[in-house]
């Protein structure tokens, strides 16, 4: 299933190092961290991968190490223009959109990961955390886009937790498959790294 990784820890140290004479604000916490663990199982080599609101920049960096072929978008230019920084740096090619989700993305990609704002809020003040009622508003739109943008078998790797309800994203789209792969308990919620495909399709995770 899986083939052979760089070790994670090795990674993170090499991108911490990169980013520090970087402009990116939002720092890699447990939420990232347990992403990056979904995606050391997957074999990543010439996969064609999008990071939907690459925050850090962290996982889709850890993708072109990989081999694979990333696109990484995020709302903020500011980040974008980070993550150019980084990736010269590590001397990888990361292509970078400024986009909302989906509204600049052209095209089909075999792996789709997301890390969204998922803490509930009655506002929208902090974008990188502030995910709406249920801390799903972000997430179900994300939902309602992906199988415009999935390739025939291709997979998303969405990061969720307890405090989301996740039992009920799958009855809100019942055109989808959504599959725990990881978990992680913390103090005060559980995070669930969930594998999402249209119904009808294999999804390979290999």
């Amino acid at each position: 299933m899986v083939s052979k990784a760089p070790q994670i820890e090795e990674f993170v140290a090499g991108f911490l190092a990169a980013r520090q004479e970087s402009s990116i604000t939002y720092g890699p916490r447990e939420d990232t961290f347990l992403m990056l663990k979904a995606l050391a199982d997957l074999r990543l080599q010439g996969v064609r991968v999008l990071d939907v609101g690459t925050g850090s920049g962290m996982l889709a960096t850890y993708c072109a190490s990989r081999g694979a072929d990333v696109t990484a978008s995020d709302t903020d230019i500011g980040t974008i223009e980070g993550l150019k920084s980084v990736a010269g740096r590590l001397a990888i090619t990361i292509r970078l959109i400024c986009s909302d989700l989906f509204s600049k993305i052209d095209g089909h990609f075999d792996v789709i990961v997301f890390n969204p704002p998922y803490l509930p809020s009655r506002k929208f003040e902090d974008r990188a955390v502030d995910g709406g009622k249920h801390g799903t508003y972000i997430i179900n739109r994300f939902l309602n886009q992906i199988g415009q943008h999935l390739s025939e078998n291709g997979f998303a790797l969405l990061l969720t937790s307890s405090l989301n309800r996740p039992e009920q994203l799958e009855m809100s789209h019942p055109d989808l498959n959504l599959e725990m792969v990881r978990q992680e308990s913390l103090f005060f919620e559980t995070l669930y790294v969930l594998s999402v495909t249209r119904k009808g399709t294999t999804g390979s995770h290999g």
